[in-house]
């Protein structure tokens, strides 16, 4: 089974393609061009470099959020199209979720993305992953490094942001860089294992977390 994986929640573009069980192409850019022109391009350079074509992709996997607004709405959009052409279906996975299984350490897995504003998207998984300790939602830093700390846990800090906020934490420990973004890998193992899902396509829509910057104007005027 060969599955196409995209994610661009965050500054990064990620396209990764595995086969069975191993990655055969993994893509990741990070530049000042927006994903609406780079998505695209980097999708047909990596089927073209492994000799695939598009309907060769037996499943898709997207990066369903939280994340850029943005970003996230040009990756489901062309996701989408492209299960609707070759008729294939689509398996949306957390970012968080995506990010915390970069990990396999025996501690905790805290996992957060920048929402500006001293905000964070944060998640604190089980140590096997299965669990949400403190589920995936909009947190003030102080609010969430408040949770987590009174829990006592030896955690794992996995996310760009992180190093940002790394004395919030007790008991924490910093990832390297290579585990803090470029998700694309884990996207296509939880994929694999959530391969028998279904997810009607014309509902699937990202999973922001909170309104956009438009919508909380309109609601203050």
């Amino acid at each position: 089974m060969k599955v196409l994986a995209i994610d661009t929640s965050t500054m990064i573009s990620t396209v990764t393609i595995s086969e069975d069980d191993k990655i055969i192409g993994d893509f990741n850019v990070n530049q000042e061009k927006t994903h609406s022109e780079s998505l695209v391009p980097m999708i047909e350079t990596l089927l073209k470099l492994l000799g695939l074509d598009l309907k060769d992709i037996d499943l898709f996997a997207i990066a369903q959020g939280p994340g850029s607004f943005t970003g996230l709405r040009i990756s489901m959009a062309v996701i989408k199209t492209l299960a609707q052409v070759t008729k294939k279906k689509i398996i949306p996975i957390s970012t968080l979720e995506a990010l915390a299984n970069k990990s396999s350490s025996d501690r905790y897995k805290l996992a957060m993305l920048d929402a500006r504003g001293n905000r964070v998207y944060g998640v604190l998984y089980s140590p096997d992953l299965k669990e949400e300790i403190i589920k995936e939602d909009l947190y003030t830093i102080d609010d969430f490094s408040k949770k987590v700390n009174e829990l006592g846990y030896e955690i794992d800090l996995i996310g760009e942001v992180c190093k940002k906020y790394e004395d919030k934490f007790e008991k924490a420990r910093l990832l390297p860089m290579n585990f803090n973004s470029c998700i694309g890998g884990s996207l296509v193992k939880l994929a694999l294992e959530r391969k028998d899902e279904d997810h009607y396509l014309f509902s699937l829509v990202p999973n922001y977390l909170r309104k956009s910057q438009a919508e909380r104007d309109l609601e203050k005027k």
